[in-house]
């Protein structure tokens, strides 16, 4: 097994070739995105809401992750360290022909209320 990068170790720096992975938060309803190899699968991935959005859940991209973490107005980390993606490729072998599709639920008013419909991509 491929040893796990320590997110706190890595603030600033930027790692090539991670895969990431759409998937299903039990506490929020809008979709994730994990991160499958390199860091332990709970940290956090800013990673655009289009592409969440576009392709059922268990989809993986190919992406150069930067870990970042936010501070507060006096200079102390502030939350956990998270993965900001970008350079995201799609793995098209991933991308299920049919599978959960993530769609924001009508009449919701701040955009992020989600519902899941299983669909056919193809």
């Amino acid at each position: 097994m491929a040893k796990m990068i320590k997110a706190e170790d890595y603030i600033g720096e930027y790692v090539k070739g991670v895969t990431l992975e759409t998937c299903r938060d039990p506490h929020k309803s809008r979709p994730r995105v994990k991160a499958v190899d390199h860091f332990v699968d709970d940290i956090r991935v800013e990673f655009p809401r289009k592409l969440r959005e576009l392709f059922p859940i268990g989809t993986q991209y190919m992406a150069t992750v930067k870990v970042c973490q936010k501070h507060s107005a006096d200079g102390k980390p502030s939350g956990k360290p998270y993965l900001s993606a970008s350079d995201i490729g799609l793995i098209p072998e991933s991308v299920p022909d049919q599978g959960l599709i993530a769609q924001v639920k009508a009449g919701s008013v701040s955009g992020l209320a989600y519902e899941y419909h299983f669909e056919s991509t193809f």
